[in-house]
């Protein structure tokens, strides 16, 4: 019964909310398709609202994806961001989807473990690369998150010897930290990292 559920509520919760999201999106458009000149019906209008909610959705990417496309964006973002109840909205639902483009893992390099925030405490991080000073010595960058909300957290310079590489895969510390720790392997192996891959 638990496996069952386990399996089947995020499906449903899925199917909800997509459902839920093209009804909005067809109730929306539905007045327009409803201005063409012949009658169709119930069901071919809201595939059609679907069908140009999907590509207004397609246009909106192309578009964000060149140079002018991201400014417009970031100016759109920035004027909503003024509005006092729709920012808050508005940030919360940017938090979350960027906490789950994190979950591509292409900024992170690998899951490591460190000493934070105290001596004999360990904490996920990830990292992002390598830094050198001006004396030459090399510095790991380590992005610490805060559990479960990945999308903030502490950017530390450790040294290398102090960073310990695990065998989790980028997605697998995500899934560990917006879980609080609820879905975890049952043995996480880490080794001392010289150097920087």
């Amino acid at each position: 019964m638990v496996s069952g559920l386990l399996v089947l509520v995020p499906l449903w919760i899925t199917i909800t909310v997509v459902g839920m999201i093209f009804r909005f999106m067809a109730s929306l458009l539905g007045p327009l398709v409803r201005l063409l000149p012949w009658r169709l019906p119930a069901w071919a209008e809201f595939v059609i609202s679907v069908g140009v909610f999907l590509l207004l959705i397609y246009g909106v990417g192309v578009i964000t994806t060149y140079m002018l496309g991201r400014r417009l964006v970031s100016l759109g973002e920035t004027l909503i961001l003024k509005i006092p109840v729709i920012k808050t909205v508005y940030a919360a639902a940017k938090q979350m989807v960027d906490a789950l483009s994190l979950a591509r893992g292409h900024s992170f390099q690998s899951v490591v473990l460190v000493e934070f925030p105290g001596p004999g405490m360990q904490m996920l991080g990830f990292l992002t690369g390598e830094t050198r000073d001006a004396e030459g010595r090399t510095w790991c960058r380590v992005f610490i998150p805060t559990a479960p909300n990945p999308t903030t957290g502490f950017l530390e310079l450790i040294p290398p010897e102090r960073v310990r590489r695990t065998n989790l895969t980028v997605e697998a510390g995500l899934k560990m930290l917006v879980s609080g720790g609820v879905i975890a392997p049952d043995v996480i192996s880490a080794e001392p990292m010289t150097k920087v891959s």
